[in-house]
């Protein structure tokens, strides 16, 4: 499937939560949720099918918090533990017999400057080691989520069109003002990813399906390329 013509005919369906699935199947309080893709194979494998079979086209492997501030002193290296979720990635869309994978990307979990300690410039370094793995390992598509401060935004989308050809969809997180964390609005979100040349941008997790039509319309006001909207299920 070829995303980028595909999704200016039809909607594309992403998969929803894989944090919310591992709790389901267990994970332990303080565990890392990546080391599953090597400690517990069949239990990823069999959640990205799952979302498959329930109608995905894409999935986003299990790196949301695969980065080296994070992947350190677990018994694993950054590069086993991305190559396992797309070694279950993979395995799902050969049982399903469909479906891309996207690299899922999320925050670093450290703040940037000012706000924070991280300079831009090592974010950037962060992502594109993560990124530089998805190619290596056959990522479709690159997903960067759950993004509450734009200049972290801008630091990741950076650094995946600067270390690939993929795709790159971005969603950030708003809260019930339509605010981010450091005050980034939906306007000024599609003004920056417009301008980095997204494939298509929009909001994900802070909101319920009702609390996220404000931002979801604000999105699709201003937004000239496709918008996702993947609230709260929960909520």
């Amino acid at each position: 499937m070829d995303i980028r013509r595909v999704m200016k005919e039809r909607i594309i369906l992403f998969d929803g939560a894989m944090g919310t699935m591992l709790q389901k199947a267990g994970i332990g309080l303080g565990e890392l949720p990546e080391s599953w893709n090597l400690l517990h194979p069949d239990t990823v494998v069999r959640i990205h099918k799952d979302y498959l079979d329930a109608g995905a086209d894409i999935i986003s492997t299990n790196t949301f918090g695969a980065n080296r501030l994070k992947i350190r002193g677990d018994g694993f290296t950054l590069n086993q533990v991305v190559r396992g979720a797309f070694n279950c990635a993979h395995k799902a869309v050969r049982q399903a017999g469909h479906g891309l994978v996207a690299l899922d990307l999320g925050p670093t979990g450290r703040l940037l400057k000012p706000m924070g300690d991280l300079d831009f410039e090592e974010a950037v370094s962060i992502y594109a080691e993560v990124v530089e793995l998805g190619v290596q390992n056959g990522a479709d598509a690159i997903l960067i989520e759950t993004m509450s401060d734009m200049h972290e935004l801008k630091a990741a989308v950076l650094a995946a069109k600067e270390h690939s050809s993929l795709p790159v969809f971005a969603t950030c997180v708003f809260d019930e003002s339509g605010k981010m964390l450091t005050g980034g609005t939906p306007k000024s979100v599609v003004a920056m990813l417009e301008g980095l040349h997204v494939d298509a941008l929009g909001t994900n997790c802070s909101l319920g399906p009702r609390q996220m039509l404000k931002a979801a319309r604000e999105l699709l006001r201003y937004a000239s390329v496709p918008v996702i909207c993947t609230p709260n299920a929960g909520l």
